[in-house]
């Protein structure tokens, strides 16, 4: 089957005129001057966000004393927070602009569409979050960074008529080189190999989806069949052992991990790569128990420490898989709008047309 795979990716490479399908289906509404009011109100906030020219070098919130590594550091918490907040502030900004985008009113997504691109523009031509040098933290925030840009940037592509510009353009491929870069020696240490690997993978699937880059997918394809190897059998249900190993946070980071794998499957499956088949089906099993997790109910696996819970922007590929598998893990439009994170771009629900 990988091999099947390796070849379909292969044609598409070599096919001038092939297209990578996107994550999200296209639902642009008629062409609208964008609402002037609108516009004028997000564009005021845009000398809010500047690009990031500071360090990558983030400091862990935990306690590094504890293996665990799953209480937090008070003085260190404050630290990062401090140290990331330009860019999660901006993340957030481009997560509020792409919702707008889901708007029934053409001319105020026209607005939000204008707003985005010189967002985009400001960061990209300042080359921002590209530095060279970057701590294990810096590391992985740029990779959510990323994981985030190219997700709103896809939902963009869906929503409105906006594209990327050769500078931003640039910019996304200069992200994903520096994210493979790091990422990449790391699968050779599978001891290590954990939800930081597997949002890497995401990040330049999402990259190679807005370029139309199959390399980039084919790059992320192998990350994430190493990581459905370690999906393993435990009590009733599953688990993702280095996950399992967090302590009082182990189910949590069973539900931050398991977002950027649903993300790849669904966006290998409309590329025809059968990511949720063969090998791949347990990552049902594995969805099923971060649901038990995140209700607390008790089934499957039960971790010897009391477990905290699961806040619900960690479950934002709930929306994503219900829409494919609604008989697995139901669940409506109303309570999927509950379900997003900062690293998704927001909430995934409606960015559908119809079920697959």
């Amino acid at each position: 089957m990988r091999l099947l795979n390796a070849v379909w990716l292969t044609l598409l490479a070599g096919c001038a005129q092939a297209e990578l399908e996107p994550l999200f289906d296209a639902q642009r509404l008629a062409g609208a001057t964008a609402d002037a009011r609108a516009l004028q109100m997000c564009q005021a906030r845009l000398p809010g966000f500047p690009p990031y020219r500071g360090a990558l070098q983030m400091d862990s919130k935990y306690d590094q004393s504890r293996t665990s590594k799953d209480v937090l550091d008070a003085k260190a918490a404050k630290r990062y927070r401090e140290q990331v907040d330009e860019i999660y502030g901006y993340l957030a900004f481009l997560g509020q602009i792409s919702d707008y985008m889901r708007s029934g009113t053409p001319a105020l997504r026209q607005a939000a569409s204008e707003c985005f691109s010189q967002a985009i523009s400001a960061w990209a031509e300042a080359g921002a979050m590209t530095a060279s040098k970057a701590s294990k933290q810096g590391e992985a925030v740029r990779k959510w960074f990323l994981a985030a840009v190219a997700t709103n940037m896809m939902k963009a592509q869906a929503l409105t008529d906006w594209q990327p510009g050769p500078a931003q353009r640039q910019w996304l491929a200069a992200l994903a080189d520096r994210v493979q870069r790091y990422a990449t020696p790391r699968r050779q240490r599978l001891d290590l190999y954990n939800n930081h690997d597997y949002w890497s993978c995401w990040a330049v699937m999402a990259t190679g989806l807005v370029l139309n880059d199959p390399d980039r997918l084919a790059w992320a394809e192998q990350g994430y069949w190493l990581a459905i190897g370690q999906i393993t059998p435990y009590q009733d249900g599953v688990v993702l052992p280095h996950e399992a190993a967090r302590g009082k946070r182990a189910a949590e980071y069973h539900a931050f991990a398991l977002t950027p794998l649903v993300l790849m499957a669904e966006s290998g499956s409309r590329n025809g790569l059968d990511l949720y088949e063969g090998k791949g089906a347990v990552l049902h099993e594995l969805a099923a128990q971060v649901v038990h997790f995140w209700r607390q109910d008790g089934q499957g696996v039960r971790f010897a420490q009391k477990q905290e819970a699961i806040d619900d922007h960690m479950m934002a590929w709930w929306p994503v898989y219900a829409h494919r598998f609604p008989e697995r893990q139901p669940l409506s439009d109303k309570q999927a709008e509950a379900f997003g994170s900062r690293f998704t771009g927001g909430s995934l629900t409606g960015l559908w047309v119809e079920h697959p």
